[in-house]
């Protein structure tokens, strides 16, 4: 019976430890996320288009709101489609490192493959309103 409860609770400990991706956790929006900013940045390169990066954070419902109610919306997916998608971490130092200065999130970085940025976007947008802001932008 010891031997049972040890193994239970040595089990619990490695699952909890197991902390996921930014990338395993956004994958149930029907969203097509890039791995890392690593190969969103190649990829980009390779397909000459422009990053879209969203910073997030785990514990923040804005995020959360503007992942399943905004970038899931059928008008704003198919505007995507011209973007190198990838969800950047602020937890993550490589992944902050590599972004303009931010404090709060959600956050959305219009970038190069260069890694320059062209436009940045702060808290949360109805659907409607990004697809209006990706028509100006993209007219620009």
């Amino acid at each position: 019976m010891k031997f049972l409860l040890l193994t239970l609770l040595v089990l619990s400990f490695a699952a909890c430890d197991a902390k996921e991706t930014t990338y395993e956790r956004n994958m149930g929006y029907g969203i097509p996320w890039e791995k890392d900013l690593d190969s969103a940045f190649e990829k980009a390169k390779e397909e000459k288009k422009l990053l879209l990066v969203m910073a997030v954070s785990d514990h923040c419902q804005w995020c959360e709101k503007m992942k399943k109610n905004t970038l899931s919306n059928a008008k704003v997916a198919e505007k995507l489609k011209n973007y190198v998608l990838v969800m950047a971490d602020r937890e993550t130092p490589h992944e902050r490192e590599q972004l303009h200065p931010f404090k709060h999130v959600p956050i959305i970085f219009f970038m190069t493959h260069e890694k320059e940025t062209l436009d940045e976007l702060q808290g949360y947008f109805s659907p409607d309103d990004f697809v209006e802001y990706l028509i100006d932008f993209e007219n620009e």
